[in-house]
């Protein structure tokens, strides 16, 4: 059996040792790690409490918005059907334009008339040629939209207040 090192032997060993330098950063680093961890916690307690802020306050303020966000997008999807009902209109007044300059010969100033009239690539040109007219032989205009419909009346300069008419004769 071993014999038990009396405490003198202790002793020594911990007066040879520097004790202090070497506790001493040891505690320092354990006290600066408690002082990140307390600033921590009071950062994790505003975060809550804003947080209860936003549920509280916030969000029912962006609730109470949703009608007037609903009805932005109604008014934004009644202007997409307009543009979109626009430019349908305006497709076929271009194609009666163009079908009207073809009956009267009035050239287009661009190469491609040149290029066509030559014939330069032996393209048949088409026997029977598009017109405007109807079966008795008058003129029939393409029905476009009438902006009273989407704009309030005409004569008060000012339009609806909402821009676009989504009546059902508006949508027609």
């Amino acid at each position: 059996m071993e014999e038990e090192q009396p405490p003198e032997d202790y002793s020594c060993y911990f007066k040879a040792s520097n004790l202090e330098t070497e506790i001493l950063p040891i505690s320092s680093s354990i006290d600066e790690i408690l002082l990140r961890m307390e600033e921590f916690e009071n950062l994790l307690g505003m975060v809550k409490e804003e947080s209860s802020v936003a549920v509280q306050q916030n969000i029912p303020e962006i609730a109470a918005m949703k009608p007037e966000f609903d009805s932005l997008c109604d008014r934004l999807d009644a202007l997409e059907r307009f543009v979109a009902m626009v430019s349908k209109n305006l497709d076929a007044v271009e194609r009666q334009v163009q079908i009207a300059e073809e009956e009267l010969d009035i050239p287009d100033k661009t190469i491609n008339v040149l290029l066509k009239s030559l014939n330069i690539f032996g393209k048949p040109k088409p026997t029977e040629r598009q017109t405007n007219r109807n079966a008795n032989g008058m003129y029939e205009p393409t029905k476009v939209f009438k902006t009273e419909n989407y704009f309030g009346a005409a004569n008060d300069g000012a339009g609806s207040s909402s821009g676009v008419d989504s009546s059902e004769e508006a949508k027609k």
